[in-house]
């Protein structure tokens, strides 16, 4: 039977395929909210609405559309996790797995704030910041999983090691 514990750079390549999936789903936002279209394809009904809350005015900060940080959010993600796939586990003083974890909790952090005032003010979903935001939980919970090591994989596994040095 073939070994099927879950490796480090398992977890780094799910870390990377989703990067990507958000970098795509944000670069979308933000071509959109530029694009200023009348409706949006993600326009469910009136409650679940991307056009609602792109033009709300939460929608940008200072002109910029918050879209844009979920972009530079998730490419940093993507670049702090191929170098670690590269084998870097540090830049200088920096570490790689705290940097990723610290930019995974400030993305999901900024998630939850822009989900709440869709709710709670602009009264409208978008689904498609939805999406990213739950992207954005899905890295940072394999993230935190990395960053435990393989105590946490070792319950899920029965494995002595899962993750290696």
């Amino acid at each position: 039977m073939p070994d099927e514990r879950i490796s480090e750079g398992d977890f780094l390549v799910l870390v990377v395929l989703l990067s990507i999936a958000g970098t795509v789903v944000s670069g979308y936002l933000t071509w959109q909210w530029y694009e200023a279209a009348s409706s949006s394809w993600c326009d469910v009904d009136a409650y679940f609405s991307c056009s609602r809350v792109r033009e709300s005015p939460y929608s940008a900060v200072a002109g910029i559309p918050t879209a844009t940080v979920g972009v530079a959010g998730f490419l940093s993600l993507l670049g702090l996790t191929i170098l670690l796939l590269l084998g870097r586990r540090s830049i200088g003083r920096i570490r790689m797995l705290p940097a990723l974890l610290a930019f995974a909790s400030v993305g999901a952090a900024i998630g939850a704030g822009l989900t709440v005032i869709e709710v709670a003010v602009i009264q409208a979903v978008c689904v498609l910041c939805a999406a990213g935001f739950a992207i954005d939980l899905v890295i940072l919970g394999l993230v935190v999983t990395l960053s435990r090591g393989s105590s946490r994989l070792d319950r899920l596994h029965g494995d002595e090691e899962v993750l290696g040095p």
